[in-house]
C-alpha cells in the first residue's frame, strides 16, 4: 500500500496509507472454446514500412499499396512485444541521446504561445516536514460534482488504532457538512499535489462517509474544471 502525509484542521499530521478500489467487472470475456484470455502487445508497423518510407508524395504512396504490401513487413509485423524501453528518436528515426525535453504553452485556439524547457517536479504527497493540508475552503458535494471533473480517486486507510481516530473524525466531519475541502501541498499547503516525479498535478478534494464506528475517506483529484460558456 503506498503512503501519503496528511495533516489535519488542527495541523496534527500523520503517515497514512491510500489505494485505488476499483469496482470489479460483473461481466468476463471468453473465448469460443470459453477458456479465458489475456492481452498481448503486438508489433503494429516498423520503420522500414510507414508512410514516410513508402513515400512523401500521396500519389506515390497510392501506387505502392496498389504494386504490393510495402506498408507490411511479414517478417516483423504481429511478433509479441515483451520488456520494452522508451526511447526518444530524431525526425529522421534513429536514436536520440542528451535529449532535452521542453513544453509547450499554447492559447485556447491552439497558437503556440511559448516554448520552455520543461521543469523537474518531484512528488510532494509524502514529503516528512511538509504534509498534505486542509486548506479550510470547503465545497458542497452537488456543486463540486457540477465544476470539476474528477478523474481519480483514493480511498485513504489507517494503519494502526491512531491513525482510525485520525481519519474518523475528518470524515465525520466532512459527512456532517456534506461537503468536500480541498486539501494541497508545497510550502504554503495551497499547492497541487503531484504522485509521481514529473507526474500531472492535481487539485485534491477530501470526502467523507461515517455509518456508526465505520468510515470512508476518500482524495478525489481533479486537473480540469468546468466553465460556464457565455450565451451569446
Amino acid at each position: 500500500m503506498r503512503k501519503l502525509h496528511l495533516a489535519n484542521e488542527k495541523k496534527r499530521d500523520a503517515e497514512i496509507g491510500f489505494a485505488s478500489n476499483k469496482a470489479k467487472p460483473t461481466a468476463t470475456y471468453v473465448l469460443k472454446s470459453g477458456k479465458g484470455y489475456a492481452g498481448v502487445r503486438l508489433l503494429k508497423g516498423t520503420f522500414a514500412t510507414d508512410l514516410v518510407a513508402i513515400g512523401k508524395d500521396g500519389a506515390d504512396v497510392a501506387a505502392a499499396l496498389e504494386a504490393g504490401d510495402p506498408e507490411i513487413d511479414m517478417e516483423r509485423e504481429g511478433r509479441k512485444l515483451e520488456g520494452l524501453s522508451r526511447v526518444y528518436l530524431s525526425p529522421d528515426g534513429k536514436v536520440a541521446y542528451g535529449v532535452k525535453l521542453s513544453e509547450r504553452v499554447c492559447a485556447p485556439d491552439g497558437t503556440e504561445k511559448e516554448v520552455r524547457p520543461l521543469k523537474e517536479v518531484a512528488a510532494n504527497i509524502a514529503l516528512e516536514n511538509l504534509p498534505i493540508r486542509w486548506t479550510g475552503k470547503t465545497f458542497p458535494k452537488a456543486a463540486a460534482m457540477r465544476k470539476f471533473v474528477f478523474t481519480r480517486s483514493y480511498q485513504l486507510h489507517h494503519v494502526n488504532g491512531l491513525t482510525y481516530d485520525f481519519l474518523f473524525e475528518m470524515a465525520k466531519k466532512l459527512d456532517e457538512t456534506k461537503s468536500l475541502m480541498l486539501v494541497g501541498g508545497g510550502e504554503k499547503g495551497t499547492g497541487p499535489l503531484v504522485f509521481s516525479g514529473n507526474g500531472s498535478a492535481y487539485r485534491g478534494f477530501l470526502e467523507g462517509r461515517v455509518k456508526g464506528e465505520k468510515y470512508i475517506l476518500i482524495l478525489h483529484l481533479t486537473n480540469l474544471e468546468l466553465k460556464e460558456v457565455p450565451h451569446a
